[in-house]
């Protein structure tokens, strides 16, 4: 008779890492439209002249939490392999594209965007680690 193999009550809860890693995405991707800016401008003289700076930055801030949204969604496909499982644990960071969005097509002043994305973020990691949470338990 073979010995049982004793199973672990403590599973290794992967949302933070994967949200790391995520976010490194999505900083990475913000960095690199703000660091081609400057570029542009020059390339571009005039036509980048009309864009106001806020519009410019806001708009690099939308592409990093696309860039982040994308990552965060490929990375639950390759841990979970579920699809209803991956839209339920991505889908609730889309309201920050939408919001970033909102924010770089009309003037919203950074602050408060942060703080509501601050205060959103809370409630969409809460809700992707509840969803975690379930699809872990037998």
């Amino acid at each position: 008779m073979g010995k049982r193999k004793k199973q672990s009550n403590n599973e290794y809860n992967r949302t933070p890492t994967t949200l790391m890693m995520a976010l490194f995405g999505g900083t990475c991707a913000f960095i690199a439209v703000e660091t081609t800016l400057p570029d542009l401008t020059e390339s571009w003289g005039p036509q980048m002249n009309k864009l106001p700076g806020w519009q410019a930055h806001m708009g690099s801030a939308c592409s990093g939490i696309i860039a982040f949204f994308t990552f965060l969604f490929i990375l639950e496909v390759l841990e979970t392999r579920s699809r209803t499982t991956v839209w339920r644990s991505s889908a609730p960071w889309l309201p920050l594209v939408g919001l970033t969005w909102l924010a770089t097509i009309i003037h919203i002043p950074f602050y408060i965007v942060i703080s509501v994305g601050i205060i959103y973020g809370v409630f969409a990691y809460r809700q992707t680690s509840k969803v975690r949470r379930l699809t872990r338990q037998p």
